[in-house]
């Protein structure tokens, strides 16, 4: 099977049988039109940002039950940044990395009326932190050779972005993403793509805290063999935060490693809402993939919905999936008090433990406080 044009979440077509996908529901919502587009100065680009207009304006915006997304109301456009240096090379780059993300509409939002993004190289071992991120990010990243750490700092009262990367044979690509809630009724949309090479390797750190909406969507794309990628999503919910995450790998390549462990802790009303989906196609042999997801409740009226896929074309593989939800161990508790430590006491240890593995590598960066601040408003 090839690789299509735009890498669809879900395929909807094996050998000749093809599936019937419902009409969606959207909403009617005042949407931007031709008069809010904002040139970029790069000729190149405005080209492709207004093929993406023309596609923009033939849908809705899509109406999420799941996360109670049932209206949108859009900000002032704001002047454009994102791929201004865009170049042939990475127009083509642009191009193979077109994808669907959590909803195409979102996709195409970022990518026509991006404020804030770059369109980055990478041959040198590099590190960027990134926290100037405005409503609408669109970033394009080329990592050639050598390591690239990447930061990223979300924290906006409604923030849509896209974030390609492409990470070429033999390169490696740490990322962290920050998804910081800042309000109540905080919307946040994030859509992030990795394809990879032969022999690269691949980690990322997601951390979703707070908001009324944090939905995250990573999809990597395995497209040569003997890689790695090993993704650690990290929630923390409370109040009434839904958090919908959806993480997809997708194997094209044989003799490939990938994992996807999710976990986090949900307080007061909060919700989440996680989607988990390993792809295994047709010729992708000796591939070793994995998926969990556990969440810990320290509410009764917290809730999970899990929902754990593979969809495996290749008999020589190793595949798995797990999800589970529990209050917090009554064990480890006992064992803590057992220790002279207050329950009460014992309980917040054992929450901010789930977080302890993130901070740790957070501090190269001077940025652990980012979760103790966040573990500090949920436990005081």
């Amino acid at each position: 099977m090839s690789i299509t044009k735009i890498e669809k979440t879900l395929r909807l077509e094996h050998q000749n049988l093809r599936a019937i996908v419902p009409q969606r529901k959207t909403i009617d919502a005042q949407d931007y039109n031709v008069e809010d587009f904002k040139p970029s100065g790069n000729n190149l680009l405005d080209e492709w940002r207004i093929k993406r207009l023309s596609e923009y304006l033939t849908y809705k915006f899509p109406m999420w039950k799941r996360t109670g997304l049932k209206s949108i109301s859009l900000p002032n456009v704001l002047p454009y940044k994102g791929l201004e240096s865009l170049d042939i090379d990475g127009l083509n780059l642009l191009e193979s990395l077109d994808f669907e993300g959590a909803d195409r509409k979102f996709v195409l939002l970022a990518d026509v009326f991006s404020s804030s993004g770059d369109y980055v190289t990478v041959e040198d071992d590099t590190t960027l932190i990134v926290n100037d991120i405005t409503q609408y990010d669109n970033t394009l990243i080329d990592v050639r050779s050598g390591e690239l750490n990447l930061v990223r700092i979300v924290e906006k009262p409604f923030f849509v972005g896209n974030l390609r990367v492409k990470v070429r044979k033999g390169a490696k690509f740490n990322l962290y993403n920050l998804y910081l809630g800042s309000k109540d009724d905080s919307l946040l949309i994030s859509n992030v793509f990795i394809d990879v090479e032969d022999n690269s390797k691949t980690v990322v750190k997601d951390f979703y805290f707070d908001g009324k909406i944090n939905a995250g969507y990573v999809s990597v794309r395995i497209s040569g063999e003997n890689a790695y990628a090993d993704v650690r999503p990290y929630y923390l919910g409370s109040r009434k935060t839904i958090i919908d995450i959806l993480y997809l790998m997708r194997f094209y390549k044989p003799n490939s490693y990938g994992n996807v462990d999710a976990k986090g802790v949900l307080s007061d009303e909060s919700k989440v809402v996680f989607r988990g989906i390993m792809d295994i196609i047709s010729g992708a042999k000796e591939v070793e993939a994995h998926q969990s997801n556990h969440a810990t409740l320290v509410s009764l009226k917290a809730k999970v919905e899990a929902i754990p896929s593979l969809m495996v074309d290749e008999n020589d593989v190793v595949a798995s999936h797990a999800a589970s939800s529990s209050p917090i161990d009554e064990n480890m508790v006992f064992y803590l008090m057992s220790r002279g430590i207050p329950r009460e006491d014992a309980q917040k240890m054992i929450v901010r433990g789930v977080f302890e593995t993130l901070k740790d590598e957070l501090k190269r960066y001077n940025l652990e406080g980012v979760v103790e601040n966040a573990l500090n408003g949920v436990l005081g």
